[in-house]
C-alpha cells in the first residue's frame, strides 16, 4: 500500500464497534488508525470519531469514502445497508471488513463480491469466529487428519434478546445503542442471520468443503410481536460437497447462553466453544483421538496430554505393546480477542500484499445457504445450492437495488 498504517472509516458506529471493534482498533494502533467515522446519528458519529481519535465524522458514508486517506472501511451498519455501503466502498477503492452477515439476500451478496473483483479490492466479512485460538487450532488438527475422516458438524449458539436489546426496547439499557435488530426491513432476519452467519460459516470452514443442499427453518416462536415479529428459533441441516453433514441451530429465547461445536471423525471426536461456557462444555476446546502411540498424536495434543496415573505409563504400555491410554484431551489456549486477531490478519494482507483467508465469497456463500432455509421453507424440502434466484427473507423490503452490471 505504500504506507505504514492502515487509514480505516468506520461506518455504522453501533454496538458492535463499542463492544468489539474500538478494542481491535486500540490493539492494531501500531499499524492501523481511524481517520474517520460515520453514523446516521450525529451523536454516536461523534462519540465514536472522539473515543478512536478520528479527525472528521459524519452522518452520510458516501461523503466518508470521497477522503483521499481512507485506505479501508469497517462497515458494521445495520443489516439492510450493507449491499449499497459494500459497492460504494468497492467503487471508491477502499477495502472493506463488512461485518455479517454480508447482505440481506444471496443477489445482494454475490453483488458485492462482484463489485470488489471488478475494482480490484479486498473486502471480508467479519467472520471473527474463526479466529478464535480453539477454532484455529481446530481446524489445524482436522487438516493435520487428526480426527480421520470428518464426516459431521454442529454448531450452536443459543442466547436470548435480553444480552443485546434489553426487555425495554424504549431504554436499550444493555448492548445495544440502537433496535435496527427488531426491525424487519432494516435485519431482513434475526436468529439465522444474526446467530447463523457465524454457525454455517464455521462449520462450513472446519469441514472444509461448501454446502450443496440445505433445509430448515427460521421461525418467529414466543417473542411478543410487539418485540419484534422476527424469527427466534432457526435450525438447518447442510448436505457438503465432501459427502459431509452440517447443523446448525440458534435462539434468541434461552435463558442461558449455550454455545458448543462439535465435529465427529472415523478416528476422533472434537468440542469447541468461544461465547460461553456451562457445566457440560466446560473448556474451549476438547479431543477424543484414537490413537495407539504417543507419537501418532499431533503436538499440541501431546502437550496438553498430562498423566492420570503416573507420568511413565505410555512408556510402559509402548514396551509392552499394549496401546497408550485414549482419553479426552482439553486444551485451554489464551484468550486473545477474536476481533483483533481478524483485524490484525486484515491488515497485514493489506500492507504486504497478501490474500485474506476469509474473502466476500465466503460470506456470499453463507448467504446462499442462510436464504436457502427460506427457500426451503416455501419448497418444504431439501434446497439445491448455490441459489440460481434471488431469494428474499419473507419480511424484508429492499430499499436499494445493486447496479444491474454486478448482478
Amino acid at each position: 500500500m505504500g504506507n505504514s498504517k492502515v487509514r480505516f472509516g468506520i461506518v455504522g458506529c453501533g454496538s458492535i464497534v463499542y463492544i468489539a471493534h474500538m478494542r481491535a482498533f486500540q490493539e492494531n494502533a501500531d499499524k492501523a488508525e481511524v481517520v474517520a467515522t460515520c453514523d446516521p446519528s450525529e451523536e454516536r458519529a461523534k462519540d465514536v470519531a472522539k473515543r478512536t481519535g478520528a479527525k472528521a465524522w459524519y452522518t452520510d458514508h458516501k461523503k466518508l469514502l470521497k477522503r483521499d486517506d481512507v485506505d479501508a472501511v469497517l462497515i458494521a451498519s445495520a443489516n439492510y445497508a450493507h449491499c449499497e455501503q459494500g459497492i460504494d466502498a468497492a467503487e471508491a477503492g477502499a477495502h472493506a471488513i463488512v461485518e455479517k452477515p454480508l447482505a440481506c439476500t444471496n443477489k445482494e451478496a454475490w453483488a458485492i463480491v462482484n463489485a470488489c473483483k471488478k475494482a480490484g479490492v479486498r473486502i471480508i466479512t467479519g467472520t471473527n469466529q474463526r479466529f478464535w485460538i480453539q477454532h484455529e487450532i481446530a481446524k489445524q488438527l482436522i487438516e493435520q487428519g487428526a480426527l480421520g475422516r470428518v464426516m459431521e458438524g454442529r454448531s450452536s449458539l443459543h442466547e436470548t434478546w435480553d444480552y443485546y436489546q434489553g426487555r425495554d426496547l424504549k431504554k436499550l439499557d444493555r448492548v445495544a445503542v440502537s433496535d435496527w435488530r427488531v426491525k424487519p426491513d432494516e435485519a431482513g432476519s434475526a436468529t439465522l442471520f444474526d446467530q447463523g452467519s457465524h454457525r454455517v460459516d464455521l462449520v462450513r470452514w472446519l469441514l472444509g468443503s461448501e454446502v450443496k443442499k440445505v433445509v430448515g427453518f427460521a421461525k418467529h416462536t414466543v417473542t411478543p410481536d410487539d418485540y419484534s415479529p422476527l424469527d427466534d428459533v432457526a435450525w438447518l441441516l447442510m448436505e457438503f460437497e465432501n459427502g459431509s453433514f452440517g447443523c446448525a441451530s440458534m435462539d434468541k429465547i434461552s435463558r442461558a447462553v449455550s454455545n458448543i461445536t462439535e465435529l465427529y471423525g472415523t478416528e476422533g471426536t472434537m468440542f469447541t466453544s468461544s461465547e460461553a461456557l456451562n457445566p457440560f462444555q466446560s473448556v474451549p476446546l476438547a479431543i477424543f483421538i484414537d490413537k495407539a502411540k504417543s507419537d501418532e498424536l499431533p503436538e499440541i495434543v501431546r502437550k496438553y496430554r498430562y498423566p492420570t496415573n503416573f507420568w511413565a505409563d505410555d512408556l510402559f504400555n509402548e514396551r509392552a505393546g499394549k496401546p497408550i491410554d485414549k482419553r479426552w484431551i482439553t486444551i485451554y489456549p489464551p484468550y486473545e480477542w477474536s476481533y483483533s486477531r481478524m483485524m490484525a490478519h486484515f491488515i497485514d494482507c493489506l500492507l504486504n500484499n497478501k490474500e485474506p483467508t476469509v474473502k466476500a465469497e465466503d460470506g456470499a456463500r453463507v448467504m446462499d445457504v442462510l436464504c436457502g432455509v427460506f427457500k426451503s421453507m416455501e419448497t418444504g424440502g431439501w434446497v439445491d445450492l448455490p441459489l440460481r434466484e434471488e431469494v428474499i427473507p419473507p419480511m424484508y423490503r429492499q430499499r436499494y437495488k445493486p447496479p444491474a452490471e454486478y448482478v
